[in-house]
């Protein structure tokens, strides 16, 4: 590494606090070629350059160790914030509430304009915005009432003949402690418009004020509230989804196959991106990917002692669903998994473990990216085809 150029970058960063590696991304590609460095290569893979770059700038960051939730909350934020890009442009965008495990959750719905886009993807193995949150014309704020209330969202978005009637029901990824409605606005924003499908954000309880299984219990309330709502909210009850981000991914498995086992309405497709699953095995990417890759191994243990305080817990599938006993009967899934990611194994273990099940699964390797990813679409390269494949799925299964 050049300490000169080091030393630019790390002025760079300070001097700008919101929007800071937008402009690098501007310069020409040999340039952040340079800055980024030689390749990265671990278990047969190469780290997306532009990836690599960015995760250069973020290593010269000053580094905070995590201590509480709130700083770790407050960090998350600050880094959600580096890079989010403009906000695409919905019909609708409105907050509401909806039915949690024990009482009300906040929750914001994402209503796209009916568009079609060119499909393309990465490599498949398939088998058996930081503008307001309410910016659209005629948006309304969190309303509550019994049971959750729509807040008649479905109003502003009505749809021209052939537009979606499908629904994803997304929970924000940030190890159950940190994470919230807006450091994922981007995220939901993107999904929503360029799937063509609404979203619904959901805020569920976080730990450590609310341990496991809280946010599990919060999650099958607040799915099973959409179903019954589906209509209100544009959507058919028949069509609709859960999905997540990590640990939102991890709520979403156990949503689907809790369904499964309290005889629930099920998911018409469970969307798992980079999930975590497994709260108790190690397995070889942890080791190979523990540092460097946006999630550390340190993250990965002081998540999970947040959310899991009582070790007793954390076998049971309600927070590790890959130890599941029975897999079988579960909806269509779409999961994916990062190469450098230290929670891939477990994502291939249960994507090959759904499988053997007999279960539908398109499982897509995105091989060059780490963990986070897909809040890093903005990022030229990989992270932009992850996300147009992403849709495309959504876009083709939810019609």
């Amino acid at each position: 590494m050049n300490p000169r150029l080091d030393s630019v970058l790390r002025d760079t960063l300070t001097a700008v606090q919101a929007n800071a590696l937008t402009p690098l991304y501007a310069l020409p590609t040999a340039v952040r070629r340079r800055l980024a460095g030689r390749p990265i290569q671990i278990d047969g893979n190469t780290l997306d350059p532009e990836i690599q770059l960015m995760l250069r700038l973020e290593n010269l960051l000053p580094h905070t160790t995590k201590k509480d939730a709130a700083s770790a909350r407050t960090h998350f934020r600050n880094l959600c914030k580096l890079i989010p890009g403009t906000p695409p442009e919905l019909q609708r965008v409105t907050d509401l509430t909806v039915r949690g495990a024990a009482g009300q959750l906040g929750a914001r719905l994402y209503i796209p304009f009916n568009t079609s886009r060119a499909p393309g993807a990465p490599r498949t193995s398939d088998a058996a915005g930081t503008s307001g949150p309410s910016d659209a014309p005629g948006a309304t704020g969190a309303a509550a009432a019994s049971g959750g209330s729509p807040a008649s969202p479905a109003s502003g978005g009505s749809r021209r003949p052939g537009g979606s009637r499908g629904l994803l029901v997304f929970f924000h990824g940030g190890g159950w402690v940190v994470g919230d409605l807006d450091t994922h606005d981007t995220l939901c924003r993107a999904i929503a418009a360029d799937s063509g499908i609404r979203l619904l954000a959901v805020d569920y309880r976080r730990a450590p004020e609310a341990p496991a299984p809280t946010a599990a219990e919060d999650a099958i309330a607040a799915f099973t509230w959409a179903v019954d709502h589906a209509e209100d909210l544009g959507a058919d009850p028949s069509l609709v989804a859960v999905g997540g981000d990590s640990s939102g991914g991890n709520l979403a498995a156990v949503v689907a196959q809790q369904c499964v086992r309290r005889d629930l309405p099920l998911p018409a497709l469970q969307v798992l991106i980079y999930p975590a699953l497994d709260l108790v095995a190690r397995r070889p990417s942890r080791d190979l990917f523990s540092d460097g890759f946006i999630l550390t191994e340190a993250d990965i243990i002081w998540y999970r002692d947040h959310y899991t305080p009582d070790p007793a817990l954390r076998p049971d599938p309600i927070v590790s669903p890959l130890r599941a006993g029975d897999l079988t009967g579960l909806p269509p899934t779409y999961l994916t998994t990062a190469g450098f990611d230290p929670l891939r194994d477990e994502g291939n273990e249960y994507a090959e473990a759904l499988k053997a099940a007999g279960n539908a699964i398109t499982h897509v390797l995105h091989p060059t990216l780490p963990h986070g990813h897909a809040n890093l679409r903005t990022v030229p390269g990989t992270t932009q085809e992850a996300h147009q494949h992403l849709t495309n799925h959504l876009r083709t299964t939810l019609q």
